[in-house]
């Protein structure tokens, strides 16, 4: 079987995986928004271990209800925080999906979500304390109302989160990014000895890199990593730190809202999450 076929089953398979998890896990989040909220808006503390719940769940959905919950002032700078540390975007459905058609072990993955969960909890400590510490300034938040009726309507689901959301923007881009991630590092592989290609600085190099396409406010890019970690050329500590920068199309509501706020939390997670990777890749992690 020639790279190009091999490349373009292996994606079809993985997208109708991720295709499906896609539409549970919204229609998860949709029809217990409210409960959801109400969790957010609980102590400070228990309000970060739910934010960064919403960050490990697949997707941007999770993400965007909590950039909501802060534009309003029900949750803060530090539970915004935890999320966006925790989440992998729409990556995190490659990986789930890689996991299920076999492509990657589900342990690193498991690791990778509990890691990312337990350091989003500890980066929103530390950001609300540097925020009190330094006196950060953050934009004022005011009542926002996104739709009139909060009521879970399964038509509404099917036609504008499943068709517009998922189908017409989501699934195709992904489909195209993890092609090109398959094709051409396989393309690579055939040519190239990537194991001893990247080595010693190359490898420290390479998490210089996965941290600043962490810093891009899409999904796509990071899919590269992905698969370079599938295929043991990269080590954990390098999918990790891009894990912790990207947030996927996680921050595109914050930028519209404040550009203040939103670099404000890419140079925490850049920082955050390249010291972790760092500290991790010192150790042959």
């Amino acid at each position: 079987m020639s790279l190009l076929t091999s490349s373009i089953i292996a994606t079809i398979k993985i997208t109708l995986i991720i295709f499906f998890l896609m539409v549970f896990i919204e229609f998860l989040i949709l029809k217990y928004k409210k409960q959801l909220k109400n969790l957010v808006t609980k102590r400070r503390t228990f309000s970060y271990i739910i934010a960064s719940f919403f960050g490990i769940l697949p997707g941007c959905t999770g993400t965007f209800l909590m950039d909501s919950l802060y534009m309003t002032g029900l949750a803060g700078f530090g539970a915004l925080i935890a999320t966006m540390i925790a989440t992998s975007g729409d990556e995190a459905f490659v990986m789930f999906s890689m996991v299920l058609s076999g492509k990657i072990p589900f342990w690193p993955i498991a690791l990778l979500m509990f890691t990312l969960f337990v350091l989003g909890i500890i980066g929103a400590f530390l950001a609300d304390f540097l925020k009190k510490r330094y006196h950060w300034k953050v934009h004022k938040k005011h009542l926002i109302k996104y739709h009139k009726n909060e009521e879970f309507h399964f038509k509404h689901f099917l036609k504008v989160h499943v068709y517009k959301h998922i189908i017409r923007k989501h699934i195709w881009q992904i489909s195209l990014w993890l092609f090109a991630a398959l094709f051409l590092i396989g393309l690579a592989n055939q040519y190239i000895v990537s194991e001893h290609l990247l080595t010693g600085v190359s490898l420290f190099v390479m998490l210089l890199v996965a941290t600043l396409i962490g810093l891009l406010p899409i999904s796509g890019p990071n899919v590269f990593l992905i698969v370079l970690f599938s295929q043991g050329i990269i080590p954990f500590s390098i999918l990790l730190a891009n894990s912790i920068v990207q947030d996927g199309h996680g921050l595109l509501p914050i930028i519209g809202f404040s550009l203040n706020d939103a670099w404000k939390i890419k140079l925490f997670n850049f920082v955050f999450g390249l010291g972790i990777g760092l500290f991790l890749f010192l150790f042959g992690l």
